[in-house]
């Protein structure tokens, strides 16, 4: 079985509007660290019938600044116009000019953002307890040790 990775982290991926990524599975929050600055949006492996499906994982690093809900029902992600930005930058208080903007968009309307230098995803067949192959975190922010 096949899996795919994309990292974006220059600024020409980065143009005003542009649209990065979009699914219409359902992603949630799956870990957040400080310290390294992570944020990472997990789709299961497992569809809500119990069928095995692809496990898709989106990474944000490092997040400067973040406005997230817990569960998206499907996922858009786009950079910022021009004016979300400078509106998004004002609110959160920060302006470095390498900020990168995205703007999360789910199919129920909610719109979200994240401030951080790079975003990636990465698709595989591995299972839903398994590490991101994206990103490290410390064991104990694995969510199975975290939640029953």
């Amino acid at each position: 079985m096949e899996t795919s990775d994309v990292w974006l982290n220059t600024d020409g991926h980065f143009a005003p509007g542009r649209e990065l990524f979009r699914s219409e599975r359902a992603f949630s929050v799956w870990a957040y660290t400080v310290s390294h600055g992570q944020l990472l949006l997990r789709a299961r492996s497992v569809g809500r019938d119990g069928t095995r499906q692809s496990r898709i994982d989106v990474l944000f690093k490092p997040v400067r600044a973040v406005k997230t809900g817990i569960n998206y029902s499907g996922l858009v992600i786009r950079c910022a116009t021009e004016e979300e930005r400078k509106l998004i930058l004002a609110d959160t208080g920060h302006a470095r000019r390498d900020d990168r903007v995205l703007v999360l968009e789910s199919a129920d309307g909610r719109r979200d953002h994240v401030v951080a230098g790079a975003v990636g995803w990465s698709e595989d067949w591995e299972g839903d307890h398994e590490p991101s192959r994206l990103a490290f975190l410390a064991p104990g922010t694995l969510p199975g040790r975290l939640l029953p």
